[in-house]
């Protein structure tokens, strides 16, 4: 990965991130500062390989999201749930959390005699998580050598979907498409943007599904 490619994902994550300060100020506030370098550096001890360049600089960036709720009252406004399927980018903590679910899932659940060796179901141990929503699924860069290396996948895992929806090529791919979606209003992949409007008159980015 040149410091090119690293340029290209800092323009598409400052351009996303932009977009929610002007628009979503509240899920702009739930990203965390950035996270500690010994700290991915034990993560990247913990996953046994080295982290995706473009995702470790996101990390640099942010340590994730935080679930935040602001606008206190019977009708609180939820932020920071900002991506598709209400997902949430994950900190150092739930990336090793729930890598260690997935190392349970391929030794554990799956019958790999089931599945043909290339499976990304049967790889999951080479993924590395990034994002979770409240229903069991979960978004990951594709951390396997050979073509789909860096490939972003959401997985419903929670629900028995263990083939996964492609939804980038690479987290710089990711974050141009979702603000082109943003910005434009048009689909990412079959997910439409909305601005959910708080009583208090702040927003948040929302998901809808087109079917």
């Amino acid at each position: 990965m040149t410091q090119v490619d690293i340029a290209a994902f800092d323009h598409e994550w400052a351009r996303f991130e932009s977009w929610l300060s002007a628009h979503s100020p509240a899920d702009r506030a739930a990203l965390r500062g950035p996270a500690d370098p010994e700290g991915i550096d034990r993560l990247e001890s913990r996953l046994g390989f080295a982290l995706h360049p473009e995702l470790r600089r996101l990390l640099e960036l942010h340590d994730g999201a935080a679930l935040s709720v602001s606008e206190p009252g019977p009708h609180p406004l939820h932020a920071g749930a900002f991506l598709p399927l209400g997902h949430c980018l994950s900190g150092l903590d739930d990336i090793a959390m729930m890598h260690e679910i997935f190392v349970h899932v391929v030794a554990d659940i799956i019958e790999p005699e089931a599945w043909d060796d290339e499976a990304l179901a049967v790889n999951l141990h080479l993924c590395v998580p990034i994002a979770l929503p409240n229903d069991g699924g979960v978004a990951f860069v594709d951390h396997r050598p050979g073509p789909s290396y860096g490939h972003v996948y959401e997985m419903g895992i929670g629900s028995g979907d263990l083939d996964g929806t492609l939804w980038a090529t690479g987290p710089a791919e990711l974050f141009r498409l979702l603000t082109d979606s943003l910005e434009t209003g048009s689909p990412f992949l079959y997910y439409r943007p909305s601005t959910y409007v708080h009583e208090s008159g702040h927003h948040r980015v929302t998901w809808e599904i087109e079917v």
